[in-house]
């Protein structure tokens, strides 16, 4: 059987934003990916307002706990991978590989309360066996998790104390789907939560062309099972089909584009992919019965699939990137991505998509439904008639959020603003999401926008948000950096490396509870824009994506990183805001072999730390120096580095400064 994600994708203009011919397969697939893209003209000039963080993204308020070769953590929606526990532990979990891929499965660390088990460049799994799509959840005083073997079944591991202890392997095989000649147990893309020893899963049945379960091709089914602690075993109750939805209703679910949350007695699963109605399934009675909310009556009509009689004119639609969290008492908040689709030929098996269109979507159970016509989820007119929608944000200061030579936006295949996470706590609601950065953050090796992590507020259960350049936390953005106005002494080579290691943030799990008044949260960081797993299940050049863990104040989002500060100059370190009091920063000579000197110039007489990091991002070298106010040179003896490119930063209590040095 095919188990792969193909997604072949094009870029161009439409409607002042990017829309070219550009072509998807309606139903990801489960491995790897293929991406086509069209590249715009390289950088040119020096007319630049913004230095980009450190090459080191990973020195920020955080830890690196894991790497993987395997560039892809989700087809849309991110699936529970990160629990944080009332003690004060947490665990995560992601998609990891080693370089062959054959080696991909569960990677996993545990923080214990005082450092991180596991090394923070493993890329070891869980399983003996090649899985992927983890999702892992709290069980009583233990851990559970879930990954699809591909085949036919999801291979569960259970464990009675979290942290410590041998994982217990189980499969879980799927209703049988079938071909009428051939049936498939198989069990893809899974989503878990739990409510003390109960557990709810979801997950699709086999999506090879032809294999039906009730009728519905990829069908999306609810699993509810309960732990026995004393025999540390899962019972599972028979599947149902997600929202008791028919063929003539939808004909055709689409991989990862839901999400599943539990708070109490309360269940909720949220269905947002392009094709079909945006949908809620929710139970107050832990799983046992549910009721189905239509929160987007879309344009196209019920049951539609590709290869139907209806071609679709570029309605508005939910790009299949969803989150859905639930208060206390049972409200449900969500938010998904905006796209827009086009189906103009019905016999090709493909379809277009607009990788330009920005926007994500906030709704909650107090709004109205919304019926959606062609141009309904149009970012704008969301605004317009006073919904709330993310998109991105000025970084630079300039009012506005730049298109470089009319943009290339790496092919994730959903909205520029997107990826959600949402966690509640009373009134508070945060939103933590990725979107494509400002000009000039871009990928120099496509020419492609990076993108960040961000995160907003809101205090009044989302009636209001601390959203924009005063209210945004630029969550990825490193403190080691500073924004500048003079670009005259940087070469365009030093440019184009200082963006190229400035890397992308993707795909942020969040802990669903806020403990101890912390948000506790993971995402994927590497040093290419978009996708870049190889048939070989390599990613470009060789290089690892590595999994990076921040833990922030729940009370400092909107404060921490705020982007009005970051651009401004200000952010500096942990302290607070702060003038920058290094400039000038200057190595020679370089290349160098074994002695280097550094020259930079200060505002104040400080001690400061002089620190060589390699392009992992690991520190190689450092020292604590004097730096006077006026000019200062500092020697250093690099002879024990090896060969290669490193990048040496001077850091004050109030001022840092960054540049590059090779080795030979």
């Amino acid at each position: 059987m095919k188990k792969f994600l193909l997604l072949i994708v094009a870029f161009v203009f439409v409607g002042g934003l990017m829309a070219q011919n550009s072509s998807m397969q309606r139903m990801s697939k489960k491995d790897a990916a293929k991406i086509a893209v069209t590249h715009p003209q390289i950088l040119k000039g020096t007319e630049y307002t913004a230095v980009p963080k450190n090459f080191n993204s990973l020195l920020g308020n955080g830890s690196t706990i894991g790497a993987t070769y395997y560039d892809l953590q989700s087809n849309g929606s991110m699936a529970p991978r990160t629990i944080a526990f009332p003690d004060g532990t947490v665990s995560a979990s992601w998609t990891t590989s080693g370089p062959t891929a054959t080696g991909r499965g569960t990677g996993y660390n545990y923080y214990n309360g005082t450092s991180w088990i596991n090394a923070s460049n493993s890329n070891e799994r869980l399983e003996s066996v090649r899985t992927g799509w983890a999702t892992l959840a709290a069980l009583g005083d233990g851990e559970i998790f879930a990954s699809h073997n591909g085949s036919d079944a999801l291979v569960i591991g259970v464990r009675p104390q979290k942290g410590t202890g041998d994982w217990t392997f189980t499969n879980l095989y799927g209703p049988a789907a079938s071909t009428g000649s051939a049936t498939s147990t198989c069990l893809l893309w899974p989503q878990m939560v739990t409510n003390g020893n109960t557990i709810h899963l979801i997950a699709c049945t086999e999506s090879d062309a032809g294999y039906m379960y009730q009728g519905i091709q990829t069908c999306l089914v609810y699993i509810r099972g309960t732990y026995d602690a004393s025999s540390n075993t899962v019972t599972w109750e028979s599947p149902r089909v997600v929202g008791n939805v028919t063929p003539t209703q939808i004909a055709q679910f689409s991989g990862d584009a839901y999400s599943i949350a539990a708070n109490g007695d309360y269940v909720a699963i949220l269905v947002a992919d392009s094709w079909n109605d945006i949908f809620m399934w929710k139970s107050s009675d832990n799983g046992v019965n549910f009721t189905k909310t239509t929160i987007v009556d879309s344009p196209i009509p019920d049951g539609y699939l590709e290869s139907t009689t209806e071609v679709l004119d570029t309605p508005y639609v939910a790009d299949g990137c969803c989150n859905i969290a639930l208060t206390a008492t049972g409200t449900a908040h969500v938010a998904f991505g905006l796209t827009r689709v086009l189906n103009d030929n019905l016999t090709d098996g493909s379809y277009s998509y607009f990788p330009g269109v920005d926007g994500m979507l906030y709704w909650n159970e107090t709004m109205a439904p919304i019926v959606a016509s062609r141009n309904t989820l149009d970012p704008d007119t969301l605004i317009a008639a006073g919904h709330k929608v993310f998109v991105r944000q000025d970084l630079d200061g300039d009012d506005t959020a730049w298109f470089m030579n009319g943009g290339n936006f790496p092919s994730y295949g959903v909205s520029l603003t997107s990826m959600p996470q949402m966690v509640i706590d009373g009134d508070n609601i945060y939103m933590i999401y990725a979107s494509a950065l400002d000009y000039p953050f871009v990928d120099i090796n496509s020419e492609s926008y990076y993108r960040g992590v961000f995160a907003a507020k809101s205090t009044d259960g989302g009636a209001t948000w601390t959203e924009g350049v005063n209210g945004t936390s630029w969550l990825s953005y490193n403190k080691d950096c500073f924004y500048i106005d003079d670009w005259s002494s940087y070469t365009m080579d030093t440019y184009q490396d200082v963006l190229w290691i400035d890397g992308e943030s993707v795909w942020p799990s969040v802990a669903p509870k806020v403990v101890n008044g912390k948000l506790n949260m993971t995402w994927q960081w590497d040093y290419f824009a978009g996708c870049e797993i190889k048939e070989n299940n390599v990613a470009v050049g060789g290089q690892e994506s590595y999994m990076y863990y921040m833990q922030v104040d729940a009370d400092e989002i909107g404060t921490y990183n705020k982007i009005s500060d970051v651009y401004s100059g200000l952010c500096i370190d942990a302290t607070g805001i702060a003038d920058n009091t290094l400039t000038g920063m200057s190595i020679y000579p370089n290349p160098a072999n074994n002695q280097v000197n550094v020259a930079l110039s200060s505002t104040e007489t400080a001690n400061a730390t002089l620190s060589i990091y390699n392009l992992m991002g690991q520190c190689v070298y450092a020292e604590t120096v004097n730096v006077m106010e006026g000019n200062n040179f500092i020697n250093v003896n690099i002879s024990n580095l090896n060969a290669g490119i490193y990048m040496v930063n001077v850091k004050t209590a109030q001022g840092t400064s960054t540049q590059k040095l090779i080795v030979k």
